[in-house]
């Protein structure tokens, strides 16, 4: 990490603009394109749900040629419905146009506002002053609705990229106990409408759940986490066929 980075990270920590984290379990890290997951316990069998994947999906095809594995991508952005749709896809990528929520039905995104402009490329929850007629109306699924529909009984690799509505998912998830092994998640309290105290509430419900971080990044945007238990049973079956 850069001298500069790391002053401004420890500066925004020291004013309360940032959480103080800290890595809580050491595992096996592999960095697919811009994400770090642990390969521990990851295989053909694994099913992996991508949440926000706009026009980049690197991380889920580097998943599949790494590991064969299911990946499920879920983007509402009408842009990238229409680009994924445009693209010759692994077998094993599916995607979905829904949005994730807490509920079933349906929800208002706007175009989120970066620098004074209005953004075609992402949409978040917050309006940012914007009226209703600036928002679209999607389909928005909670994940316990998607693993029933969708047959997983377990997701090895939850993806969480989705501009601010990551809060609400991972209220959801916990408080409705969909098996989850590992975590990947950008907080996004550096939106000026999105508090710190929401991210760092979120840490302490997933560490109280049995999760805990193995990566930040370098900005401290990304986090990596991973169920404890999980990751320990893993390590005890390949210690057993070794």
């Amino acid at each position: 990490m850069g001298f500069f980075i790391r002053a401004k990270l420890y500066f925004r920590q020291l004013i309360g603009q940032e959480p103080r984290t800290n890595v809580e379990i050491a595992c096996e890290c592999r960095h697919i394109h811009e994400w770090c997951i642990c390969p521990v316990g990851i295989d053909s069998a694994s099913s992996v749900f991508s949440l926000g994947v706009g026009n980049d999906i690197g991380f889920d095809t580097g998943l599949i040629k790494d590991f064969n594995c299911s990946v499920y991508a879920f983007d509402p952005t009408p842009r990238w419905v229409e680009w994924i749709g445009s693209m010759s896809l692994p077998e094993k990528f599916k995607f979905y146009p829904y949005a994730i929520g807490g509920t079933d039905g349906t929800m208002k995104l706007f175009p989120r506002i970066h620098k004074g402009r209005r953004s075609s490329k992402m949409l978040t929850l917050l309006n940012e002053g914007l009226h209703d007629d600036e928002s679209i109306a999607v389909t928005m699924k909670r994940l316990s609705t998607l693993t029933a529909e969708l047959s997983v009984p377990s997701i090895a690799i939850l993806k969480i990229d989705i501009e601010a509505a990551e809060y609400e998912v991972i209220d959801d998830f916990l408080a409705d106990h969909v098996p989850v092994y590992q975590l990947l998640v950008e907080f996004h309290h550096r939106f000026a409408s999105v508090p710190v105290k929401k991210t760092t509430d979120a840490l302490a419900k997933l560490y109280k759940a049995g999760y805990r971080i193995f990566y930040v990044s370098e900005k401290a945007r990304e986090y990596s986490f991973i169920h404890e238990a999980t990751y320990d049973g893993y390590r005890r079956q390949a210690g057993k066929s070794s």
